[in-house]
């Protein structure tokens, strides 16, 4: 039996969400389907991370198992994009060891998230980008972002729906900068963490923009840290500005 991991991207609003579903297109899905051409017979794909729908990724990470020997590991990639729609893309592959899980193998993952700082959402970015009419307070985000950095309980980030036997997280660092692309004014926001909780990110990143826009600030960021209430938090940025670009392990 061998064991396949592969790095895999994909635009996130042609899906319902990154795992299987029965009532909309997702990844696993098409890469279930685009696995069972190639390989003649039916295989489960592993995912690293859940992403919902809307949400993209150029980092994530899957695997699946088989006992074909005829496919060069090499070769994976070429033969499962001749039969995969164009959003998504195999990237490369490679053999890895039984012990291997791409979900509980990973030691961390680092997302992005972008805003279109723009009157007008551009047709080159508006799936990629969530578009933020009046430019926030960069320097007072930054400031803020200190107060999420470290190893905290971040029950109050977590959006109702995925259970965890523990919300405690460690936030190695969030970086956020500005640069253009295709015409377009783009602020970045990076996240990396040990793991990280349901929509967490999303949410992270809204309460972010509201001390940006000077309806909150570093205090009020440790205190609704320490609450533990996720009622209490601002609501989560839209779905279409993430994207998963690293797992690490």
């Amino acid at each position: 039996m061998r064991r396949i991991a592969f790095l895999v991207a994909y635009d996130g609003a042609a899906f319902s969400g990154s795992q299987r579903q029965s009532n909309g297109k997702s990844v696993q899905g098409e890469l279930e389907i685009a696995v069972e051409r190639v390989l003649k017979h039916p295989a489960t794909i592993t995912l690293a991370g859940r992403t919902d729908a809307g949400v993209h990724a150029t980092g994530q990470v899957g695997m699946f198992e088989t006992e074909n020997q005829s496919l060069p590991v090499e070769r994976v990639p070429l033969a499962l994009n001749s039969v995969l729609e164009r959003a998504v893309r195999v990237r490369e592959a490679r053999l890895v060891e039984d012990r291997f899980h791409p979900r509980f193998s990973a030691q961390g993952r680092v997302y992005r998230y972008r805003f279109e700082l723009a009157s007008i959402a551009s047709p080159m970015v508006h799936h990629q980008a969530a578009l933020l009419k009046a430019e926030p307070d960069i320097a007072a985000m930054r400031a803020g972002a200190e107060a999420l950095i470290g190893r905290q309980d971040f029950a109050a980030w977590q959006s109702a729906g995925s259970p965890t036997p523990s919300t405690m997280r460690t936030v190695k660092r969030l970086e956020l900068k500005k640069f253009e692309a295709f015409g377009s004014e783009i602020l970045e926001i990076e996240i990396e963490a040990d793991a990280f909780l349901y929509q967490m990110v999303r949410n992270i990143v809204g309460a972010l923009i509201e001390v940006g826009q000077g309806k909150l600030a570093y205090d009020d960021l440790r205190r609704l840290t320490r609450g533990l209430d996720r009622t209490k938090c601002p609501p989560p940025a839209p779905p279409q500005g993430l994207c998963l670009v690293e797992v690490k392990y």
